[in-house]
């Protein structure tokens, strides 16, 4: 087992001095750096690496015909609306709501957090560097309805709410950054 993207020096230490923190988004490394600035503004911590967004569209990808989607011994475990997903080619995924995506885009989920195969697994810290998962919005519906009913007794006081969450569904067509 592999890990991939661990701090600089890491074995059980941390990377840098003790005031920076992997859970902190923001140190200083030294005092007098800390004072340069102006008051209430905060430096980027080298150590951790940003996040990438949720999902991004793959530009001038479309579905125009049917396609076929084969079956491959690769896996990945995605993060995706704050949730984590374990995923193979050909799965269909019932997510929240994507917004500003149509149906049939193609859509990549860059949040990769685990890759695996049969011969090897790479472990991202917290993303896996260079890998990403292609995806197709097959379509956007609206979940079975959930009624809200409020009583209170002996005042003749009722209330009733429905809802219905937007849902996207979407298929997994292909995952990158390990060799099968």
């Amino acid at each position: 087992m592999r890990e991939v993207g661990a701090p600089a020096g890491w074995a059980g230490r941390p990377a840098a001095s003790a005031s920076c923190f992997a859970s902190q988004r923001a140190c200083f490394s030294t005092q007098a750096e800390a004072s340069s600035r102006p008051a209430g503004s905060l430096a980027v911590n080298p150590h951790l690496a940003p996040s990438p967004p949720a999902y991004r569209l793959v530009e001038g990808r479309r579905i125009t015909e049917k396609y076929e989607v084969a079956p491959s011994p690769v896996f990945a475990v995605v993060e995706l609306s704050g949730t984590q997903f374990k995923v193979t080619p050909g799965d269909v995924l019932v997510v929240e709501r994507l917004n500003n995506v149509d149906v049939q885009d193609i859509i990549s989920l860059d949040r990769v957090l685990l890759l695996g195969s049969q011969s090897e697994t790479l472990i991202g810290r917290p993303h896996v560097p260079g890998a990403r998962v292609l995806a197709a919005v097959e379509e956007h519906f609206l979940n079975g309805k959930v009624l809200i009913f409020h009583k209170r007794r002996r005042k003749n006081s009722r209330r009733l709410k429905g809802h219905r969450q937007p849902l996207s569904s979407i298929r997994i067509l292909e995952v990158q950054g390990i060799d099968p």
